[in-house]
């Protein structure tokens, strides 16, 4: 037996098939290069259900999100929007504060979440009272665990009414976060 690195498939989408999901998105990425980075829509109904969890507890709360990613050709790389459809939260967690640790158990029923076309595209938590900013630790997080480039990271202050996404290992700002609502017979959570 010989072992070999190969890059695992991941089930990319064609920015062509994006128009008939997400009508008008054509006009926004004709205002955007590349290089200004991802766009990420949220569907109303993940987006309702990661505030609908966080609410406004006093302790960090936090789950995954499942969504497509849109790209450029097939490599990781060309990735141009991430459409976040799904989101699940942790049931199984130790927190205060400021600190949350989600059991594993989250990363199973995300999987078992997951729809032909969907990928686990990244994370949320809540930071309440404090703000919408990555932490250090959340930075960290996000380059060990989200370091694609369709990764991204959601922060809420639910307390504050504020909220923060990121963007791939280095935790970038996206070029735009638009909120949509599902095309029939494909969204929510």
């Amino acid at each position: 037996m010989r072992w070999t690195e190969q890059a695992a498939e991941l089930p990319l989408q064609p920015l062509t098939a994006l128009a008939t999901r997400l009508p008008g998105i054509d006009a926004l990425l004709g205002e955007l290069a590349p290089a200004d980075g991802l766009v990420i829509a949220v569907e109303a109904a993940a987006a309702e259900a990661v505030l609908s969890h966080l609410g406004s507890h006093g302790d960090e709360r936090g789950g995954l999100l499942l969504g497509e990613v849109y790209a450029d050709g097939a490599a990781v790389s060309g990735s141009r929007v991430v459409n976040v459809t799904q989101a699940v939260a942790a049931t199984d967690f130790a927190s205060t504060g400021v600190s949350l640790r989600m059991a594993s158990g989250v990363w199973e029923e995300a999987r078992s979440r997951l729809r032909p076309a969907e990928l686990l595209v990244g994370w949320y938590h809540s930071h309440p009272g404090l703000g919408a900013f990555f932490s250090h630790t959340d930075r960290r997080t996000q380059r060990a665990f989200f370091a694609h480039a369709y990764s991204v990271g959601w922060v809420v202050d639910p307390l504050r009414g504020e909220s923060a996404w990121f963007v791939g290992p280095e935790s970038a700002p996206p070029a735009r976060v638009v909120s949509t609502s599902a095309a029939p017979g494909t969204g929510g959570s």
